[in-house]
């Protein structure tokens, strides 16, 4: 089977906002929108320089592929006692898969090899590859085609397919207007994912981009980085389902599945996944800040017009273009950046912390430690 890569989100969306090679310029021209007037104030005047500066900056290579693996929702969820709320959407029984499933998500390998997958923090779940540029830089992403069993882009055409054992080269080059502006900080998130089908994304085909401002993409930067991706996943329609069904599904009523519609119903709502990076009711060993320390936090909304999300910061500083906040209201394809700061040590959550996504387990836990127990 083909697994679709040639038709990956940013060929359809980023190309409003980056520059590929053998682009019509009528569409992206690199000079500046509009000439110089006599008179340019405050920011403009900035935005108008970075817009006349040439792209000379690093090429930056990416070597992506796609793969099929079972997901476990539950792997950082600890134990979960059978009288919690969330208990229904990771527990296995005659309505209910459990908490694993077969996904197709992406890796990034080391080299042009593909032999060995680079390491990532627990906290990023399935989150695709973080692909990161400064303003002036090229991106090259090239995506490997590996044999498939599964049944993602079964009827993709010739055009938006790869061959197995084949790849595909990327190149976009990033313009000031895919960069921060003056109240984001350092560095400002893009999305990218799948658009062979409207599913795509509920196989697990995503993941983020980060563009820095010249200069400022180092390892301080993105070690204070948090990037977290909101979604409830709707396993019902994702590509995968009848593999996962057939596999890892033994239990399963069918007959009172299709026949029952109380049991129909609560089949259908247990295979809804409220996540953060694709993780419910997470506590990732590894999500450890620094008191006292401003962090970059970015949040990338997906799914459907049912994934309205209103996401909180249990305890810390929160602000966004400047302005204190205390929360952030996300719709489906939107992304944000914040600057994060907490002073005080113990562990805290994020998320949708209040209201129904909560309770189906849209939470992630975070640990602030002292500087000096860091040491």
């Amino acid at each position: 089977m083909n697994l679709s890569v040639v038709s990956f989100f940013l060929l359809l969306f980023l190309q409003l906002v980056f520059a590929q090679s053998n682009t019509n310029l009528d569409y992206d021209p690199p000079e500046p929108y509009v000439t110089h007037p006599v008179n340019y104030t405050g920011d403009f005047e900035t935005l108008h320089e970075e817009l006349e500066r040439p792209l000379n900056g690093k090429v930056r290579e990416y070597y992506i592929a796609a793969e099929e693996v079972i997901w476990d929702y539950a792997q950082h969820s600890g134990n979960v006692a059978e009288d919690q709320a969330v208990h229904f959407w990771i527990a296995s029984g005659p309505t209910s898969i459990g908490s694993r499933y077969y996904k197709a998500i992406y890796r990034e390998y080391t080299d042009a090899s593909y032999s060995t997958t680079k390491p990532r923090p627990q906290w990023q779940g399935l989150l695709g590859p973080v692909l990161r540029a400064e303003v002036g830089d090229t991106i090259k992403g090239v995506f490997y085609e590996f044999e498939m069993e599964g049944a993602v882009y079964k009827d993709a055409t010739e055009f938006s397919s790869v061959a197995p054992g084949g790849n595909y080269t990327y190149t976009w080059q990033v313009y000031p207007r895919a960069g921060p502006g003056p109240n984001d900080g350092d560095s400002i998130v893009w999305g990218y994912h799948s658009h062979v089908s409207e599913n795509d994304i509920y196989a697990g085909l995503f993941g983020p981009i980060v563009i820095y401002k010249t200069g400022t993409m180092d390892q301080d930067h993105i070690s204070k980085e948090i990037i977290t991706a909101i979604l409830g996943f709707n396993e019902n329609i994702s590509p995968y389902l009848p593999q996962t069904l057939a596999q890892l599904a033994p239990q399963i009523d069918f007959d009172a599945v299709k026949s029952n519609r109380s049991a129909h119903a609560l089949f259908r709502r247990a295979n809804i996944k409220q996540s953060v990076n694709g993780l419910i009711s997470s506590h990732p060993e590894d999500l450890v800040l620094e008191a006292d320390t401003i962090y970059q936090w970015h949040v990338l909304g997906w799914g459907s017009v049912k994934d309205l999300h209103t996401i909180t910061w249990q305890q810390g500083q929160v602000t966004l273009f400047d302005q204190p906040i205390r929360q952030i209201r996300l719709m489906p394809a939107s992304f944000r950046t914040l600057q994060f700061k907490i002073d005080e040590p113990g562990s805290w959550q994020f998320g949708y912390l209040y209201g129904e996504s909560a309770i189906e387990g849209m939470i992630m836990w975070y640990k602030v430690m002292d500087r000096h127990e860091q040491e």
